[in-house]
């Protein structure tokens, strides 16, 4: 047997098993699942709350920074209209202010369960230059982490900032 018969044969029976065995698919997802485990042990539950607390933080700049944009291209003022329910903030809204009345232009965006979200002012309003009717804050805060957005009233710059001690 010379040499191109050999490797001709290896090319065969590498090529006839081409899929994963059941056992080899099992093993593998345990072994997921195990690491899946000690990285929710080692960090906790709290971690992927602290999560949520800072994508919605960054959900609510953009939506900030989107009713900027809407009023600046429009000219006509857009606003972020919070919802609370005893004294923390439970959804919000994005709505331009128009001659006939409120328009909502976004869809109503909810607060996760685990997030608490407080704020003094209950519409966020932006004038037709894109300047802030005034100075906003917003605290937005998980289980071990918090953050504050604000809006600079003068330029209508938006920013987030991380307050945990």
């Amino acid at each position: 047997m010379d040499a191109s018969t050999r490797l001709l044969d290896m090319a065969r029976r590498d090529s006839s098993r081409r899929a994963m065995s059941l056992l080899e698919l099992a093993a593998v997802g345990a072994l997921l699942a195990l690491l899946t485990l000690a990285g929710i042990s080692r960090f906790g539950i709290g971690t992927l709350a602290n999560g949520g607390a800072e994508g919605f933080a960054r959900e609510l700049s953009l939506a900030l920074a989107h009713a900027r944009r809407g009023t600046i291209s429009t000219g006509e003022n857009h606003y972020l209209q919070l919802s609370p329910a005893s004294g923390n903030v439970t959804s919000f809204t994005l709505t331009r202010r128009t001659s006939g009345g409120d328009v909502e232009v976004g869809q109503m965006r909810t607060v996760p369960d685990d997030v608490t979200v407080t704020s003094a002012s209950r519409e966020l309003e932006f004038d037709f230059d894109g300047t802030g009717l005034a100075a906003y804050s917003i605290a937005i805060a998980g289980p071990d982490r918090s953050w504050v957005v604000s809006v600079v009233p003068l330029t209508g710059a938006i920013e987030s900032t991380e307050t945990t001690p």
